[in-house]
C-alpha cells in the first residue's frame, strides 16, 4: 500500500480555506483508501468530466491510472457541520 500513513492511521483534517478572505473551515475526517481502480471508475471519470478534460475509453482511462499508481481517497466527516470548526464567518 502506497498510502500507509492511512493505512495505520485513518484520521484526518479537512480544510476549507477562502483564499480571497480570512475564513475557513476545519472539518475532523476518516479517510478510506480505495484501490480497486476498476470498481472506482465512475468517480474517476465524474472527476475527468467535472473539469472538463478529454473523455476517454474506459480501457484507456484504466490503464493511465493503474499506470499512475492511483487511488481513490475517500474522506467521510466524522460529524456534523455543527462539529466543525471555522472562523470568518459573521
Amino acid at each position: 500500500m502506497k498510502y500507509k500513513i492511512f493505512g495505520r492511521d485513518p484520521r484526518a483534517q479537512l480544510v476549507l480555506d477562502d483564499p480571497a478572505g480570512l475564513r475557513a473551515v476545519l472539518i475532523p475526517a476518516t479517510v478510506e483508501i480505495r484501490e480497486d481502480i476498476a470498481a472506482e471508475l465512475p468517480h474517476f471519470r465524474a472527476i475527468r468530466d467535472k473539469y472538463g478534460m478529454e473523455p476517454r475509453s474506459d480501457h484507456e482511462h484504466l490503464e493511465s491510472l493503474i499506470a499512475d499508481g492511483r487511488v481513490l481517497l475517500a474522506i467521510t466527516p466524522d460529524g456534523p457541520p455543527s462539529t466543525w470548526t471555522s472562523w470568518g464567518f459573521d
